[in-house]
């Protein structure tokens, strides 16, 4: 039997010279309803269908078929595995295009783990297999892929909106085959297992319209019990985006554009890792950049090429963030991008620039905007030097938004109106509170995407007297624009949701009366 009593089809037996022969009488077969070749038997195809079909459609498919036709009942889980087979990248090929539902026409995130298995059981080698995992990770909007070593193998786990979500779990027979090959793609010595290595691998992925592009991809291994774990950053080279698509709340972008276009002195963005700080730099040099700016770059790695702009990258031997920016100062720039001030030289030599009528852009490490000022004073800087200097700060965060397909109206609790700092619901009666209820598109979490969280902290003299501490407590004052006011904002237009800012904004970035 081809289909069992419910519905499921055994793949297995499946001609393949019976759908040929069916799809080559079709143009396209998105003209056509979802159907599956079963059998074709004394003039007649046998159909698998997850839907009833009507007469005109019965009649177009004979009409083209000129056979006979016998539709069969089938699951539409069935049917969507069948598809998802059929649509298998080529080998050596990395596909980006999301995985989209042939019966709804919409993303559907939920078949990561068949999707998984179906491409990896097509791969012949473990180039294949490193291959297959990151078309995967790209068609799911992960920035990170983490292979780590345990018991029963080697887990595999994407980081998709910031949360990391398990894919598979490979074989323990195969678990240091696979490492091994990724050391060798990224040129890492593949003898060596007791030191952490570095490394990157440069692949091309194709697109779904044929376009291909560059991908780059940072390599990391950690000796660990059990053997290296991998984690793999991936830096697709897509289009820079602009800074009004980041999602800032107007007023900070006004604040912010007028900001940049001061001609000199220093800018940070800071943040923990993967907090978006790349994406804003990015965004505010295409802010910048035109033909009467000569701007330089000094970066660690050149995660997006840009036009018209000189980018250079650290190198391991020969030239640091420090030594990369003296040789950047003798270039005539008007403006220089110093990818990330890690220490006391640089920030010294970086500083000077902007004393010395350059704008500086950068990034740092820091859990607020107040804290980038304190890191630079650890580096030796003076008040009057960070004063004179730095122009402003900008903290940012990411949360996850609300799925658009399955979020719905939210009735907030006695404690989420507390937590946004309202009296009670009728204070805000227009603000569409939202939740998602989870979906395919998802992966049932009701959540989709990110929104940033921007604090945006102008340098104002009376900053350098006071503690950490004490700046916490006045930052309205200081700082219109907050990490818990902006995260507020995006609960109250139904961006986002109390528990998310939770998760991601520590306590001690939020008001007194709102602490966990």
């Amino acid at each position: 039997m081809l289909v069992d009593t419910e519905g499921e089809i055994h793949q297995e037996m499946l001609d393949e010279e019976v759908s040929y022969r069916f799809f080559q009488s079709f143009d396209e077969r998105g003209d056509i309803p979802p159907l599956v070749p079963l059998l074709l038997w004394r003039g007649k195809f046998y159909l698998g269908c997850p839907r009833s079909l009507n007469d005109g459609e019965l009649q177009m498919i004979c009409g083209r078929t000129r056979t006979g036709i016998e539709i069969i009942s089938i699951s539409a889980q069935s049917y969507l595995k069948w598809h998802l087979r059929q649509n298998l990248p080529t080998q050596g090929e990395i596909e980006i295009e999301a995985v989209v539902n042939p019966l709804t026409g919409e993303e559907d995130s939920s078949k990561l783990e068949e999707i998984t298995e179906l491409y990896l059981a097509q791969a012949i080698d473990q180039t294949n297999r490193i291959d297959a995992i990151i078309s995967i990770a790209l068609q799911h909007r992960a920035s990170d892929i983490h292979f780590e070593p345990i018991a029963e193998g080697l887990r595999v786990r994407c980081r998709i909106d910031g949360s990391l979500r398990l894919i598979k779990v490979m074989q323990a027979d195969i678990s240091r085959k696979i490492v091994i090959a990724i050391k060798v793609m990224a040129n890492m010595d593949i003898a060596e297992s007791r030191i952490p290595q570095d490394g990157r691998i440069g692949r091309v992925i194709k697109s779904g319209d044929g376009i291909l592009t560059n991908l780059d991809i940072r390599v990391s291994t950690f000796p660990c019990v059990g053997g290296e774990k991998v984690v793999m950053r991936l830096l697709h080279r897509k289009k820079i985006a602009r800074l009004h698509e980041l999602g800032f709340e107007p007023q900070v972008l006004e604040h912010y554009e007028s900001i940049l276009i001061e001609p000199q002195g220093m800018i940070v963005v800071t943040g923990p890792t993967g907090s978006g700080k790349t994406t804003t730099l990015y965004a505010s040099l295409r802010h910048l950049a035109n033909d009467t700016v000569n701007i330089v770059t000094i970066e660690d790695p050149v995660e997006y090429t840009f036009p018209f702009i000189t980018q250079g990258q650290v190198q391991p031997h020969g030239m640091d963030f420090a030594n990369g920016l003296r040789s950047i100062l003798r270039q005539d720039p008007d403006i220089i991008v110093v990818g990330e001030i890690r220490d006391k030289e640089t920030a010294v030599v970086a500083m000077r620039a902007a004393l010395t009528g350059h704008l500086v852009l950068t990034t740092m490490h820091t859990n607020d905007a107040i804290g980038a000022i304190f890191r630079l004073k650890d580096f030796g800087l003076t008040d009057n030097v960070i004063g004179e200097g730095l122009v402003a700060v900008l903290a940012q965060r990411l949360v996850r938004g609300i799925c658009s397909k399955c979020g719905e109206t939210h009735i907030p609790s006695p404690e989420e109106i507390e937590f946004v700092g309202l009296k009670n619901r009728s204070m805000d009666s227009k603000a569409p509170w939202r939740k998602g209820k989870g979906c395919e598109r998802c992966f049932f979490t009701g959540y989709y995407g990110q929104e940033a969280l921007i604090e945006l902290l102008p340098i104002k003299a009376e900053i350098f007297d006071r503690s950490y501490d004490n700046l916490r407590k006045e930052l309205n004052n200081l700082c219109k624009f907050t990490l818990f006011t902006s995260a507020k904002a995006k609960i109250l237009q139904g961006k986002t949701t109390v528990e998310e800012v939770k998760r991601v904004l520590a306590s001690s970035l939020l008001p007194p009366t709102e602490k966990l």
